[in-house]
């Protein structure tokens, strides 16, 4: 699934604007969806007393997301 996260923003970076606020919280949350289930718990943990349960909420969400999209982008390729 890390292959797949990682292609998946590949593609965004080419038309995305790399040095905004919204891509640097697009890849941390690229990276968080990486995390196995344990390392992501511990990190929204952390997230969340430092800065905050709804940046905490919204980097969860956009791992949920990306996770998703990369186990529907896996199915869809031949193997």
């Amino acid at each position: 699934m890390p292959r797949a996260i990682k292609h998946q923003i590949n593609d965004e970076r080419t038309v995305s604007d790399t040095t905004s606020e919204a891509w640097r919280s697009r890849c941390e949350a690229a990276t968080v969806a990486m995390f196995s289930d344990t390392e992501r718990s511990f990190f929204i943990h952390h997230v969340s007393e430092r800065r905050g349960s709804a940046a905490a909420h919204e980097i969860e969400s956009q791992a949920k997301t990306l996770r998703t999209n990369a186990i529907f982008f896996l199915a869809r390729k031949p193997s």
